[in-house]
């Protein structure tokens, strides 16, 4: 038993000159060492990152209180790399301090993250960086409502962001539609399927008995490449046209203005009367637009009046007006619609480039 004893005193000495050994020679692992121990220390004296996150302590933030969502916040921050005054600082001051310039986030225009992430003090813009990057795919649910990539990072990060009580955030006061995207393809622009109604090609398709099935069968692309076996709208209108001579405008017509209830209708009058002119890369543009028109008057009805696009490569964003989205055209696009869509509808989807 003393021989046993002896032998664990043995390694534990040479386990604790190993790791002096290496507290002397490399300061990385001397804070991270010292960030562990320190921790410990906090948790048995009532300070963890749960108690120091209490509601109580923690106004006016109150947005990590959402249920389900403290506990992925307190791993994002332990799964943080940073000194230990990063992370206690953090903590300690949660709720009193903005990691966000929310005025540089919602400039118009384009913008890298560091234009708007920030330190404080203590807390480095590095660690705040991190963390964001760390919360940017936490995806949540409140009262039905879907908050995708980078939305609950920034209403963590900041007491004058917060989940809106009607959509996505509510910063300084003011409703802002945001879709984030981690590496491509971007967010779907629906609330749910309610956005469409639907058209009634049935007496259209009548008049055109001989039409191929895979027509009938399934809605239309309105993709302009290759879509494998399916047909793009313009294609279907061209048929129908050498089978009677206005046939095809009537099909686009009822395509669109029942499918699109919310969209503008100065743009689906522009597909209508270009259906037949334009090419298919044109047409498949205005179809994009009048898809993106319909999400933004619905938004419009919820008084929102701003976009903001996030992307984790590249760490950049795109702040813009709903209606001037024209204008960012080199830092977005619309793509992806297709009608025939079960899970979206004819919801276009917008990236940044």
């Amino acid at each position: 038993m003393l021989i046993k004893q002896i032998i664990n005193e043995d390694v534990q000495s040479d386990r604790i000159n190993f790791i002096v050994d290496q507290l002397k020679t490399n300061p990385e692992v001397t804070k991270r060492v010292y960030r562990l121990v320190q921790n410990e220390v906090d948790s048995v004296a009532g300070k963890s990152p749960a108690d120091l996150l209490a509601p109580a302590l923690t106004k006016p933030e109150q947005d990590h209180t959402v249920k389900g969502l403290l506990g992925t916040f307190i791993r994002a921050l332990n799964d943080t790399p940073g000194d230990y005054d990063d992370f206690s600082t953090f903590l300690t001051t949660y709720g009193q301090v903005s990691y966000i310039n929310e005025a540089e986030l919602m400039k118009p225009g384009f913008s890298g993250w560091g234009a708007w992430l920030q330190g404080n003090g203590k807390v480095s813009e590095g660690f705040i960086t991190q963390l964001y990057k760390n919360l940017f795919d936490t995806k949540l649910s409140i009262k039905g409502s879907n908050r995708g990539p980078g939305e609950v990072g920034l209403a963590l990060l900041s007491p004058n962001i917060q989940f809106a009580s009607i959509g996505d955030l509510s910063i300084n006061g003011v409703e802002v539609e945001v879709k984030g995207e981690i590496s491509s393809g971007g967010g779907r622009l629906k609330n749910n399927l309610n956005d469409f109604g639907k058209a009634n090609l049935a007496p259209i398709y009548a008049k055109a008995p001989d039409l191929d099935p895979a027509i009938t069968a399934k809605l239309p692309t309105g993709n302009p490449g290759k879509s494998g076996a399916r047909y793009h709208f313009q294609d279907v209108a061209k048929m129908l046209d050498q089978v009677e001579v206005g046939l095809g405008q009537e099909y686009v017509e009822e395509l669109f203005r029942k499918t699109f209830i919310n969209g503008d209708s100065g743009l689906i009058d522009s597909v209508v009367a270009n259906y037949d002119r334009a090419d298919k890369v044109g047409i498949s543009k205005l179809a994009m637009e009048v898809a993106y028109s319909s999400y933004a008057n619905i938004l419009k009805k919820k008084k929102f009046s701003m976009f903001l696009l996030l992307k984790l490569q590249g760490e950049k964003s795109v702040a813009f007006d709903l209606d001037d989205w024209r204008d960012y055209m080199d830092y977005i696009k619309l793509g992806s619609l297709d009608f025939n869509d079960t899970q979206n509808g004819p919801a276009v989807q917008i990236s940044m480039l």
